[in-house]
């Protein structure tokens, strides 16, 4: 989701680039002779030290210049999930966590250069509190782990934009996102990546893990992207891949990006910054087409319609051998975001909007009344967010950021499907607790878990939050408040009773009932 957002911290007020290069640190000063430790004894280690000395890359001592930089992110969020309340302590989510960035540049000819970049994420997407920790796993990232976020070299001419090839962000990765003039995309933006892993609790009954989780779901399953790309309900396309993509210099503040990308995806985004007398104006739309095959399981011999829904609530794996051949994932996505702010007083405002439609995978919601099927919403998802406030220094400190957010998505109850829903006869069926005071089930108030078919869904979301910027020290300390609902339309699918209190009939829509997700952070960041 964030792999470029160091080459843009500048532009969206997070930090300055502090980059500190390895010759900085690394053989800066003249290395101990061997009469320094001790005569002719010390001969291999002279020899060694030299050798090392003429292998490190040097700021001026060598072509390629390289750079260091990067943040480090730590806090700590109370929740309330409406039957429990607890505390964790850890690092922000994926692509959004800890993680540093190795940067070399070299000058090609006046005009040109050319250059790499790795970057390094820790903890990684695997130990990412938002993913893995949940009401029953706390300590998921106590030791960590490395992912490679980013590897890609690039070429550059100021005049003619910049090649870019390797495992990189597309073009439209973060486009939407990073207009916003803020300076608080790192602490809050418009994908759900906090409490993505906690589990949804039915409204009105004890902890649904009495009947097992097996049937419970999380909150990243009605935030799904039909793209299964990086992004958690919003930045769908936010994932890096192995391509190439160009970028053009910026004329009359307007620059543009394309890509092409494994396995047959592309994109295009267009972005324009300037400063209108005292207004600052920022906005960005892309487009993305993702033709990938979406199966990861299947025996041989086995067709798509075979393997029970594992093609397609997944993220692509790649293919276009059997049995994926007839498995395409054909989405195109279409993002716009847009920011402006009045310097003088700070006030600024931010919106986002995001559609998804779905060409290929079909998700179909059955009428098990008229025994008839129909194209359901999940088709096509949508995305909206906004974020205003005002940032002004008050304090010698820095900058003090006050913002309050909403946002809705819908349509992104994908990932409830357990039934593979590209037959014209399935539709998005699910085993799923349902609540608002059941009184059926092993004990007197557990949820009951019933099958249902999923008709639509709606997260709601709501927020405020504070940043206060150090800039002697390059931080940023920061509280916020995001609070989550849900709203579920399901009907019951060949089992009378299966809705509220067990009176819901069958075939008749309702609402299970889930209890509202609050968390609260605190924290801090550090930028270097």
């Amino acid at each position: 989701m964030f792999g470029g957002l160091t080459k843009t911290s500048s532009r969206i007020a997070i930090a300055a680039a502090l980059g500190m290069t390895l010759g900085g640190f690394a053989m800066s000063a003249t290395p101990a002779k061997a009469a320094d430790l001790g005569g002719d004894c010390c001969a291999d280690l002279e020899e060694r030290v030299a050798e090392l000395e003429a292998t490190t890359v040097r700021k001026g001592n060598k072509k390629v210049s390289v750079t260091l930089s990067g943040w480090v992110v730590k806090l700590g969020t109370w929740w309330d999930d409406g039957h429990e309340t607890n505390f964790y302590v850890g690092d922000k989510d994926t692509t959004l966590s800890s993680h540093f960035q190795i940067s070399g540049s070299a000058t090609i000819a006046p005009g040109w250069s050319g250059g790499y970049t790795i970057a390094i994420e820790t903890p990684g997407t695997s130990c990412s509190a938002g993913f893995v920790e949940n009401q029953f796993n706390d300590n998921a990232c106590l030791n960590g782990d490395l992912d490679t976020l980013l590897s890609y070299m690039w070429l550059k001419s100021d005049r003619w934009g910049t090649v870019n090839w390797g495992m990189l962000s597309q073009a439209t990765d973060n486009v939407a996102l990073l207009p916003d003039l803020s300076g608080t995309v790192i602490e809050s933006n418009a994908v759900l990546f906090d409490g993505a892993g906690m589990f949804v609790r039915p409204r009105g009954v004890r902890n649904s893990n009495d009947l097992g989780k097996g049937s419970d779901f999380t909150w990243l399953n009605v935030v799904s992207c039909l793209a299964a790309g990086g992004g958690v309900g919003a930045d769908c396309a936010g994932f890096p891949y192995n391509g190439v993509r160009y970028d053009t210099a910026t004329y009359a503040g307007f620059s543009v990006s394309s890509g092409y990308y494994e396995d047959d995806v592309w994109d295009v985004a267009v972005k324009y910054a300037a400063d209108w007398n005292s207004i600052k104006v920022s906005a960005a739309a892309g487009f993305t087409s993702i033709t990938d095959e979406g199966c990861t399981a299947g025996n041989p011999g086995q067709t798509v319609e075979n393997v029970n829904g594992n093609c397609f609530n997944s993220v692509p794996s790649g293919g276009g051998g059997a049995p994926h051949q007839n498995g395409r994932r054909d989405v195109d996505i279409w993002q716009v975001g847009a920011s402006v702010m009045h310097v003088p007083s700070g006030l600024f405002a931010y919106g986002l909007y995001q559609r998804e439609e779905n060409n290929g995978t079909q998700f179909t919601v059955e009428n098990v009344v008229k025994d008839t099927s129909k194209n359901a919403e999940a088709n096509q998802t949508d995305v909206w967010f906004t974020k205003a406030g005002i940032k002004k220094a008050w304090f010698p400190l820095g900058a003090t950021v006050l913002w309050g957010e909403g946002g809705q998505y819908l349509h992104q109850f994908s990932g409830l499907c357990t039934e593979d829903p590209s037959k014209s006869d399935d539709s998005c069926e699910a085993f799923i607790p349902v609540g608002t005071f059941a009184t059926k089930g092993p004990g007197n108030g557990d949820a009951i878990i019933n099958q249902v078919q999923i008709n639509d869904s709606t997260v709601n979301r709501w927020g405020i939050g504070v940043v206060q910027e150090i800039d002697s020290a390059a931080m940023h300390l920061f509280a916020r408040w995001q609070h989550l609902e849900l709203d579920l339309s399901a009907v019951c699918d060949e089992v009378a009773g299966c809705g509220p209190k067990g009176k819901t009939k069958f075939g008749k829509n309702f609402d299970p009932g889930y209890e509202d997700l609050d968390l609260f952070q605190v924290g801090g960041v550090i930028f270097f």
